[in-house]
């Protein structure tokens, strides 16, 4: 019969049930798993209610109510939030040690703002306010300057009716021409080219379909008609020919991919509309009046954009082949805006041997009032 080590028969001492030895040996084994527990949280410190209620509810709640002055204009109400907002985002991609140097800088700053005022500190902290308060004026005037430079921008590049057509085609309905042609306009137009292409290569590949199915089952009656005996029964087992119907998914997709080239050819054929028409016409009537606005100024003397385009524009190139180094300078000075002086003289001289002179170019009243010589008198 075994006998129990802890049993006692005759109130004697109970003897441990573990020796010295393993219960040391236990010890070890809990310091050694102690070192490998998780002590870190699973989730971001910035996330912990450790962290997150004395920042938020204890430090710069008690900054907002040191700071009456801030606290009652809504702005710097919101740029003292920002930037402590912003240091602390800071501070928690770098870490905690980074978050630890910003709550110690703004626990100071709270300390300083709870201690009696002197007058040492209030020129410090209206000093502060005045470099907070510049820091936001620049960065407003920089987002009001980005914002002009955006829509300066945006009215350089915009679309302008240039008073032409564009004209309806299997991609596109009738439109207004336009300078900067709109972006989606042009990607529609792109991507109705590209749909097509993959239509007809789908297109084509059907109908190879079509016609391999049509002679599948050709082949398939030509059985049928072999497998019958003399008595006009089928001689094979169990001999069922379908009667074409996995032909219907194929035809399904072809009247689909026809409906498509129907609906482009009524985009071809479409008109434009009256008020289109009308739209269109006025914006000539304003390129017009703006080119001839244009022409009257580059009269009086102002060198504009077309002006210099004229001038540094050339004859036609197998025009420039034939001409010498003398008729090439002459050509230059007369694509010059001045009507007078050595200029002046070289357009009339070219005038005179120019037989399509019109009274659009002043030529015949040039050559009225230009003084004759001499010779031209006798």
């Amino acid at each position: 019969m075994g006998l129990n080590p802890t049993s006692s028969t005759s109130g004697l001492a109970v003897a441990p049930l573990l020796s010295t030895a393993s219960i040391q040996h236990r010890a070890y084994l809990s310091k050694e798993f102690t070192k490998l527990r998780r002590v870190r949280p699973r989730v971001p410190f910035f996330k912990l209610v450790a962290h997150r209620l004395p920042t938020l509810w204890g430090l710069y709640r008690d900054l907002l109510r040191c700071l009456p002055d801030i606290r009652e204009s809504k702005k710097e109400s919101k740029w003292r939030w920002k930037d402590f907002r912003d240091e602390e985002w800071a501070s928690r991609e770098h870490g905690t040690a980074k978050c630890k140097e910003c709550l110690l800088f703004w626990y100071k700053l709270l300390e300083h703002l709870q201690s009696p005022v002197s007058n040492r500190f209030a020129s410090k902290l209206s000093r502060y306010e005045r470099i907070l308060r510049a820091r936001r004026e620049k960065i407003e005037m920089q987002q009001v300057y980005e914002k002009e430079l955006e829509w300066i921008k945006k009215m350089k590049n915009r679309p302008i009716l240039t008073g032409g057509y564009l004209r309806p085609t299997i991609n596109n309905r009738p439109l207004p021409r336009m300078k900067n042609q709109p972006i989606h306009i042009t990607m529609m137009i792109r991507n109705r080219i590209k749909a097509r292409a993959k239509r007809m290569e789908r297109q084509t590949q059907l109908i190879g379909w079509l016609e391999d199915a049509k002679a599948e089952r050709v082949f398939e009656a030509g059985l049928r008609k072999e497998a019958l005996d003399e008595n006009g029964m089928v001689d094979l087992r169990e001999l069922d020919f379908e009667d074409g119907g996995y032909q219907t998914a194929i035809r399904d997709s072809l009247r689909s991919i026809s409906e498509s080239f129907e609906l482009d050819r009524q985009r071809a054929s479409s008109r434009f509309t009256p008020e289109m028409m009308g739209l269109i016409k006025n914006a000539r009537k304003v390129k017009l009046a703006n080119k001839t606005r244009e022409r009257q100024r580059e009269l009086r003397g102002e060198i504009t954009n077309r002006a210099l385009k004229r001038m540094r524009q050339g004859p036609p190139a197998h025009i420039l082949t034939k001409m010498s180094e003398e008729e090439k300078r002459l050509d230059k000075v007369a694509r010059e805006v001045s009507r007078g002086g050595y200029s002046g003289s070289i357009k009339r001289q070219r005038r005179k041997k120019d037989r399509r002179r019109t009274k659009e170019l002043g030529a015949s009243n040039l050559d009225e009032n230009e003084p004759k010589s001499a010779a031209d008198v006798e």
